[in-house]
């Protein structure tokens, strides 16, 4: 169970600086919005890319974490990590061989990660500039339209969403892509990198981590899905209980690290409109409980393998460099590598038919 935050001042030296986030790039202009709610609870989103770039909230101790990774300017931001925050499309994750056949038609793709094709290419929605209107204090919309074409992928296709923070702690994405002209494929997620104990404490192998999830998708050694569904009990992937993660990552232990799709169990009276829990996560140190929901039918769970490697880019807010561990993604989405695997359901998009899903991040404490 989830307590509720506890409210009190946020120190004003915490807050990122809009200056620093304001230019224009492609002819378009590039802004930070900043979403508060009644318990203080603020969250900072960039339009370029629609990245999640600073969340702030109170720990058990009224102290305030800023528990997302990210950068403190613009030219930061470009250099840095390219997924950290972001929205992803038009394709999340890795497409076999930048390729796929739609309709009987080969569609060749850009090339970004080995012979493959990464969460939308080489300029995929992280690199771009979405048309942006914050609502009111507490919510933004962002929307950007792809291009017939780009980045190898058919058909003119618009993204848009909706970011919202609720006074009861839950950062809401609700986001629709639809098709403009002819048939497409879309996967959409949201790509946070997380660290409950502050974006700058380094390792998160010391957070507790439960997925109710009964089965994980097989990888080639690529991380390309084989097309597998395996079930989880007996192995380091079941996290159906909370797991610490250094029990199962590191020297010696099972795992080098998370970079695994779980399929997400939902009964079957729950709409499929409606958001299921994905994912829950803690901190004994801060106290702060982080749960994902969502309708998407798949959970990318990433910590990163290799945890001395440092992430692209300079240092983040706290002034060091990132490396793979100090942070972890949820990323509810769909199927992986469909549309080369016509055991999986579609990811086919047609005009007139719009796919619609809402991700929910719910942040609060653990029992004292």
């Amino acid at each position: 169970m989830i307590h509720p935050l506890v409210a009190s001042n946020l120190p004003h030296k915490l807050s990122l600086n809009p200056e620093r986030f304001t230019a224009v790039r492609n002819a378009k202009p590039v802004a930070l919005y900043t979403l508060r709610n009644a318990t203080g609870v603020q969250v900072c989103i960039c339009n370029y890319g629609a990245k999640i770039i600073q969340i702030l909230l109170p720990d058990r101790n009224g102290k305030w974490l800023d528990v997302a990774l990210g950068y403190d300017s613009l030219e930061a931001l470009e250099a840095g990590a390219p997924s950290m925050g972001a929205f992803v499309g038009r394709y999340a994750g890795r497409i076999e061989n930048a390729r796929f056949t739609l309709e009987g038609q080969v569609h060749q793709l850009s090339v970004n990660n080995g012979p493959h094709c990464l969460h939308g290419g080489l300029r995929g929605s992280r690199f771009r500039v979405f048309e942006a209107q914050q609502l009111d204090a507490a919510s933004v919309t962002m929307r950007y339209t792809f291009a017939d074409g780009e980045e190898g992928f058919p058909g003119a296709m618009t993204v848009s969403l909706t970011y919202t923070l609720s006074d009861s702690n839950e950062l809401m994405l609700d986001y629709q892509a639809e098709a403009l002209d002819q048939i497409t494929v879309a996967n959409l997620t949201t790509h946070g990198y997380f660290n409950l104990d502050g974006e700058g404490a380094g390792s998160v192998l010391a957070h507790q981590v439960e997925i109710p999830a009964d089965h994980y998708f097989a990888m080639q050694p690529d991380l390309i899905p084989s097309g597998e569904i395996l079930s989880v009990f007996g192995s380091a992937h079941d996290l159906r209980r909370p797991t610490i993660l250094n029990t199962v990552v590191g020297d010696g232990k099972p795992l080098d690290g998370f970079d695994d799709c779980f399929l997400i169990k939902r009964a079957d009276y729950v709409s499929s409109e409606q958001p299921v829990l994905c994912a829950r996560v803690s901190s004994t140190r801060s106290g702060i409980v982080m749960e994902a929901w969502s309708t998407e039918p798949t959970l990318q769970f990433y910590t990163g393998l290799k945890p001395q490697e440092a992430l692209v880019g300079g240092p983040g807010k706290s002034g060091q460099i990132y490396r793979q561990q100090h942070g972890f993604c949820l990323e509810p989405q769909g199927y992986p590598n469909a549309p080369n695997l016509p055991q999986f359901p579609s990811a086919a998009l047609h005009p007139g038919q719009p796919r619609t899903g809402r991700t929910v991040y719910r942040f609060g404490l653990l029992a004292a």
